[in-house]
């Protein structure tokens, strides 16, 4: 019997997919795009360590989870990667572009490490086969300790790597190397995230799948969780998972993502559903895959701009708003097409009519 979907976990990826754009949007101030970009995306990390407990994956086997995780996450890799150097490739036949930048683009596909913002898939791949790897092996303390344990090293070395980063640039198989070796280390720095979310999803499962009827205590406490990572977030600064920034105090990092994570799944149980958040949700991969590499943020900041000098008083939440909503329209029909006709992007097989 196929298990019952929880839309709140699908809301919540609505809103985070939805703050990522923003993020993107080049609309919001400094110490709001800070904020975003130490949530939004870490998110992600977290609630699929819920979403593999809530799946019971553990109880599969290593290569059955292997395929499943292949075909859902680096099956959209490739395909999304390919499709972006090909836009590349075109606009440096235009002259728009120069050689050394389509070059980076092939190089980041074959080294796993990504470019713009498909080095999350790769990592989000071997982080989450690698807890999957631990879990069946080791207690619930052992995992977590050993999660624990693994981002620390990779914080150490990330940093030795980066000492060494001017020195390795002059030698291109060694550059190579160290992209291939940074791609591993963003999966271990998303491991306690993952391991939160698996544990929190387990430990109270009864209350996560339960249907529960509005509560204004809940909903409260959800705020109050998910408006506590914010001066945390603050504090702690700059943070980009990409590049392995992670502010001041990195533990503020994690505990930020923590509070404000589970203050959002709260917030979302607690809601009726929400369609447009459900659509944006359930689709979270595709919308991050083109939102940027398909050109919707230009297109609609273009189209702002437009609306901007044809209405001159639209303040700056007008535009905000305009560049936003402009990108999630955008995003509709790509998502509508790309599920009906290219579903093999997503490493789905094509429905077949009846």
């Amino acid at each position: 019997m196929e298990k019952k979907r929880l839309e709140y976990m699908d809301m919540a990826k609505g809103t985070g997919i939805i703050g990522i754009v923003i993020m993107h949007s080049s609309t919001m101030p400094e110490s709001v795009v800070y904020w975003i970009s130490s949530f939004a995306l870490p998110f992600f990390f977290l609630i699929s360590g819920m979403t593999m407990s809530c799946s019971r994956e553990k109880e599969r086997g290593m290569k059955a989870i292997l395929c499943r995780k292949g075909l859902s996450l680096m099956i959209p890799f490739f395909c999304f990667s390919l499709i972006s150097v090909l836009l590349l490739l075109e606009q440096w036949k235009k002259g728009l572009s120069d050689w050394e930048t389509v070059r980076a683009g092939l190089l980041s596909i074959v080294t796993l490490k990504g470019f713009s913002v498909f080095w999350f898939l790769p990592a989000l791949f071997l982080s989450e086969c690698f807890f999957l790897f631990l879990v069946k092996k080791l207690s619930m303390i052992g995992t977590c300790l050993v999660s624990i344990v693994l981002t620390v090293v990779s914080y150490m070395a990330n940093g030795a790597l980066s000492e060494q980063e001017a020195s390795v640039a002059a030698f291109p198989g060694l550059s190579l190397l160290t992209d291939f070796l940074r791609t591993f280390l963003r999966a271990a720095y998303a491991l306690p995230l993952i391991c939160a979310g698996y544990y929190l999803f387990e430990k109270h499962r009864d209350f996560w799948e339960r249907d529960e009827k509005f509560s204004i205590g809940r909903m409260a406490g959800g705020l109050c969780l998910f408006l506590a990572g914010i001066p945390l977030s603050v504090v702690n600064g700059s943070v980009d998972f990409r590049t392995m920034a992670m502010g001041r105090i990195p533990p503020l990092e994690y505990l930020s993502v923590a509070l404000s994570s589970v203050g959002l799944l709260l917030i979302c149980k607690n809601c009726r559903p929400f369609k447009p958040l459900l659509f944006y949700g359930k689709n979270s991969l595709i919308v991050m895959a083109t939102h940027m590499d398909f050109s919707f943020v230009y297109y609609a900041h273009v189209v702002a701009y437009m609306v901007n000098d044809y209405i001159p008083r639209l303040n700056r939440v007008c535009f905000f708003v305009n560049v936003v909503g402009i990108v999630l329209l955008l995003e509709v029909p790509c998502i509508l097409v790309i599920n009906r006709f290219f579903p093999f992007l997503l490493g789905r097989r094509r429905k077949a009519k009846t």
